[in-house]
């Protein structure tokens, strides 16, 4: 039927329609699509960049802020893991230390017992 309308001479030739003017400017040519009488425009950009540059600031902002106190809060703790490794390397260090100076006072002890009974022999009076 609408294409029965468009031909208007016998001879079966098309004449042009005129371009309608819409709301939104310029339609496209197709005659036998009926304009829209409301133009709905989707957006599909995500609601991050539909923020204002101001509020998307003031959001990375608090973000960096947050970010800064959990990389303070990671540094302290990792200073206090280090104390605390190198308080136990040190009592241990100095464990093993007093250790090997006991073992050496004991086997210079022996030593000089021995050195002084060696000389305890040599004397006249020991001997006889």
């Amino acid at each position: 039927m609408q294409v029965e309308q468009l031909r208007t001479s016998e001879t079966g030739s098309l004449e042009p329609k005129p371009l309608a003017r819409s709301k939104l400017g310029k339609t496209n040519g197709k005659g036998w699509k009926a304009p829209k009488e409301t133009a709905v425009r989707r957006s599909y950009i995500s609601p991050s960049i539909k923020t204002s540059f101001a509020k998307r600031k003031e959001l990375e902002k608090t973000r960096q802020a947050v970010r800064d106190i959990e990389r303070e809060m990671k540094e302290e703790k990792a200073t206090e893991d280090e104390r605390k490794r190198t308080a136990i390397r040190e009592r241990r260090e100095r464990q093993a230390e007093k250790e090997r100076q006991e073992q050496l006072k004991a086997k210079m002890s022996a030593k000089k017992l021995q050195r002084m009974k060696k000389r305890l022999g040599r004397t006249k009076k020991v001997n006889g």
